[in-house]
């Protein structure tokens, strides 16, 4: 049994950016209401907008390759507690066509390990992907934006 994390922005990174004007790229920290539903990088859940939502440039920790790049995240504008459960799916990557991205330990990405999914077998394409024993973590991006939904790593 492959055994998984998902892991969310930090709680530090989350308040600091909650405070931020601009993020770390110069962009103005954007700041929404609008009454529909964003995927929450800090949560993982998707989060209602009227409550406030933020939206701004975010460097993933990994990789660091040229697989690594900054691009738009969504974050609640207020307090949410971050995910932090051990081999489960979190809502914003469930209910979306993702492609789940293999890298290396060296940050170089795994082409014939990556797999798009769509319709809810992502638990089971994370374990087949988690079975290599050369994938050392996955990034988990929206199909069609191609944001950054997560990072896994093994438990």
């Amino acid at each position: 049994m492959n055994h998984f994390r998902c892991i969310a922005v930090s709680t530090a990174d989350a308040i600091r950016f909650r405070h931020a004007k601009t993020d770390d790229f110069g962009y103005e920290v954007q700041r929404l209401d609008a009454d529909r539903t964003y995927p929450c990088r800090h949560c993982l859940r998707e989060a209602s907008g009227r409550s406030g939502m933020l939206l701004f440039s975010y460097q993933t920790p990994k990789p660091k390759s040229v697989y690594g790049h900054p691009m738009a995240i969504f974050m609640c504008a207020c307090d949410c507690e971050r995910f932090e459960k051990k081999d489960v799916i979190p809502d914003i990557v469930r209910n979306r066509i993702v492609s789940f991205r293999a890298f290396y330990g060296d940050g170089m990405m795994i082409y014939d390990a990556n797999e798009l999914v769509d319709g809810g077998d992502h638990d089971a394409a994370v374990r087949r992907i988690f079975s290599r024993d050369d994938v050392a973590y996955i990034n988990a991006h929206t199909a069609k934006a191609g944001c950054m939904l997560c990072h896994i790593e093994r438990a």
